[in-house]
């Protein structure tokens, strides 16, 4: 997994190339998709602050914004029903100053019902919260460039919730 913290206004997301930058918040996203990829997503939540948010309105248009980790693990459950293995990979963590950050990844299995694959890459946007560290909002993105677009202000989303 790359970390990348030039994010220069007209410059493309170099995913491959990696910098002296916060080996610390890489390891602490991998350990976050490790805890969802074995099926631990409390462990996951636990990264989250009690009243943080999760959005997934920008990829899955018909979802809100679920706010507490009660409502976020009711809908990591209704994930879990649906999809058989699902997992997410991170690829690169670009940091994007103010504490947000925006995780490339993969995100692939297949439903359980249906049988059908996917395999997808797309991009989570976190905001921490500086006291703790702890996830106050991440959000999902159809791509890491729909992510930066919006984390830069460059582009507002259609949907808050």
């Amino acid at each position: 997994m790359s970390v990348v913290t030039d994010t220069a206004p007209g410059r493309r997301y170099a995913r491959g190339v990696a910098e002296a930058a916060s080996h610390e918040t890489a390891d602490w996203v991998k350990q976050g998709y490790e805890f969802w990829n074995c099926g631990t997503p409390d462990l996951m939540l636990d990264l989250y602050a009690e009243d943080g948010e999760l959005d997934l309105s920008a990829v899955f248009t018909d979802m809100r914004v679920y706010r507490g980790r009660g409502a976020m693990r009711r809908q990591l459950d209704a994930l879990w029903e649906a999809w058989e293995g699902v997992r997410m990979d991170p690829l690169a963590v670009f940091d994007v100053g103010g504490g947000r950050f925006v995780v490339d990844l993969r995100w692939w299995g297949k439903g359980k019902r249906s049988g059908v694959g996917i395999d997808q890459r797309l991009a989570f946007l976190y905001t921490l919260r500086a006291v703790d560290d702890k996830i106050v909002r991440s959000q999902l993105f159809p791509s890491v460039e729909a992510a930066m677009e919006f984390a830069t202000g460059s582009r507002p989303l259609a949907r808050s919730g």
